[in-house]
């Protein structure tokens, strides 16, 4: 039987090699249904397709999760991920494509609830430095994926023959990863839930109610709610992002190796600011570094159409975003967590994938409808002052309302006298 820590450690390790997969495939999407004929309102449409089901779905798969074990979801996980990249391999028709990202979006709701559960576990300092490993690898993993895509795409002078290559490629990798899952799971022990509850149970109207109605109470803790909101409002900039910034780059000559490139280095900056983000937590709250991170990043998105101009400068502002953005996902799951001991990881890790979802259906299509009437350049600026107003107007009500200041790190038996911020009772801290 293999150890804790060894899956844990897999936890870690396993994401980054995950986010490789997708990596090589999602970025070049809206590349490939472009190609295929698509329009920037149907692309914004097809990528929303991808977080439609997994709003109705997410709270259950978290609370399957917590009971039958997250090793055992990750194989279902994984066969959704292998359907998804054939299916997208084969695609012929805009409808066929849109199944395909139906399979990834349930695909990455299990999977990254997964992953995140195994590597939340324990006191909050090895777990918050298990969840910061953890994003650091799924950085690594979105920096390496897009160059392993963009490279083989570039061997094939047909793009369209290219993008199906890659995604049969990932594909491929994604079988081994089912195999390597088949091997370890024989290892792992769960901890069975309170309340164990069988799938069929789960997965039906009745199911799914329950469920969701079995998880609101989380909802009242404010260090979740604020977790929530500022989750949406930086995916919001993440999904519009990653969505048209390669079909704007396409727009402007870039060439689809060089707009590969360019995602990497997203990815590698957001694994840059991650190294840093132990010394920012030293600094300031939690929530006031996750609110500049969203100012920081809206700002990025208003810049983007005049960074366009110049490769240079593009490399820049996609730097500035990568790493605003990049912060975004460690310090949400040690916010939402710091007040939980453990029997609700599952349906809390559901409920940010649900606001992740939400985001990922109103950017895309807004923005893909903007892209269609007014053109990118002016979605990005609309878009862009949109996300800024609301990141300061978040800000300015959190402060004055919730004065929240989770700290980074458990205080020393020094600092307990000079505690990081005054206590909230718990009449403050749990209601709205």
């Amino acid at each position: 039987m293999l150890s804790p820590e060894f899956y844990r450690k897999f936890g870690i390790y396993g994401g980054g090699f995950f986010y490789t997969i997708t990596g090589m495939a999602q970025p070049f999407f809206t590349l490939y249904a472009q190609e295929v004929g698509a329009s920037n309102a149907s692309i914004g449409f097809l990528v929303t397709m991808r977080a439609l089901l997994p709003i109705f779905i997410a709270m259950p798969i978290g609370q399957l999760i917590d009971s039958v074990g997250p090793v055992r979801m990750l194989k279902y996980g994984s066969v959704s991920l292998s359907l998804s990249l054939f299916t997208n391999m084969i695609a012929t028709s805009l409808w066929m494509m849109a199944i395909s990202q139906i399979f990834m979006g349930i695909c990455v709701l299990i999977m990254s609830s997964c992953f995140q559960v195994l590597v939340s576990e324990g006191r909050k300092k090895e777990r918050n430095g298990s969840i910061n490993k953890y994003s650091m690898w799924m950085s690594a993993g979105g920096m390496l994926g897009p160059l392993i895509g963009g490279g083989i795409t570039s061997l094939f002078a047909n793009k369209l023959f290219g993008y199906k290559f890659t995604f049969g490629a990932a594909g491929v990798t994604s079988v081994l990863f089912i195999i390597l899952l088949l091997i370890i799971s024989k290892g792992y022990q769960h901890a069975e839930a309170e309340k164990s509850v069988k799938p069929k149970d789960l997965l039906n109207t009745k199911g799914i109610l329950d469920s969701y109605i079995s998880g609101w109470h989380l909802l009242k803790i404010r260090s979740v709610q604020f977790g929530l909101i500022a989750t949406f409002l930086i995916m919001y900039i993440q999904s519009l992002y990653v969505s048209f910034m390669p079909i704007y780059l396409d727009e402007l000559g870039y060439s689809t190796l060089l707009i590969s490139v360019i995602i990497s280095i997203r990815g590698f900056a957001s694994m840059l600011s991650r190294y840093g983000l132990g010394w920012f937590m030293r600094l300031a709250s939690m929530e006031r570094i996750l609110i500049i991170a969203g100012i920081i990043a809206s700002i990025g998105v208003v810049l983007t159409p005049l960074a366009g101009l110049h490769m240079a400068w593009i490399i820049i502002v996609v730097m500035i975003i990568g790493g605003a953005v990049g912060i975004n996902q460690p310090v949400s799951i040690m916010i939402m967590v710091d007040d939980d001991q453990g029997p609700n990881r599952g349906k809390l890790m559901g409920m940010r994938l649900i606001m992740n979802r939400i985001s990922q259906i109103l950017s895309p299509a807004i923005f893909g409808i903007l892209g269609q009437t007014l053109g990118l350049s002016i979605a990005f600026y609309a878009g862009g002052g949109f996300l800024v107003a609301a990141m300061f107007g978040f800000s300015l009500f959190t402060s004055l309302k919730w004065k929240l200041k989770t700290p980074g790190a458990e205080p020393t038996e020094g600092d307990q006298k000079k505690p990081f911020s005054k206590p909230q009772s718990k009449s403050n801290e749990r209601a709205l």
